[in-house]
């Protein structure tokens, strides 16, 4: 099974500026896989995978990956190909008797990040962002699109990895980008 998908809005994130590339992210280089079940707590015990105690509380994977506990019967695991963790959660799932099953991530993600991270999502998002606890999913909609949000980092660093559905992606960057691109716009002199 390949490990690779293709990016829907690929086009969009080479086209844009070097002050929306600055602020918008799309990362392209990881995968995702999600397991669901009645008997994942369980499941999870017998394969020693650690899951993040409460629903919406995540974990770090490897160097800027995520396991996130989504619901008391599902995770959904964003690393790279070459964590161990990858390896290990798709072998379990090879192994799954009933009461857990893979689940296939349709989500695109987008990270909003660096000084105008928290402006962008101020215009685009009625929760403040913010506020919300670093390392903790929260689900609302950004510019109209149903996203879960995982904010990241202290304050000063904060950055905003947020995951799409696929179909909603290019509408999202291309909203997001325009606001990315008032802000550095306001903020040149003329």
């Amino acid at each position: 099974m390949t490990t690779t998908r293709k990016s829907p809005i690929a086009h969009l994130v080479a086209d844009a500026s070097a002050p929306v590339q600055a602020a918008l992210h799309h990362p392209v280089d990881m995968v995702k896989l999600g397991a669901k079940g009645p008997r994942l707590v369980e499941w999870a015990e017998q394969h020693a995978l650690a899951l993040p105690t409460r629903i919406y509380d995540t974990r770090p994977v490897g160097t800027d990956g995520v396991l996130a506990r989504v619901g008391a019967g599902e995770l959904i695991l964003e690393c790279r190909p070459e964590d161990e963790l990858w390896a290990r959660l798709n072998a379990a799932l090879e192994a799954a008797g009933d009461g857990v099953y893979r689940v296939e991530q349709q989500s695109v993600t987008l990270v909003v990040q660096g000084d105008d991270a928290k402006g962008i999502l101020a215009q685009a998002c009625a929760v403040d962002l913010a506020r919300e606890p670093a390392e903790r999913m929260v689900y609302t909609q950004v510019a109209g699109a149903a996203c879960g949000v995982l904010p990241q980092g202290e304050d000063g660093q904060r950055a905003y990895r947020l995951w799409v559905d696929y179909s909603l992606a290019a509408y999202l960057w291309e909203a997001l980008a325009a606001i990315a691109e008032d802000i550095t716009c306001a903020k040149t002199p003329d």
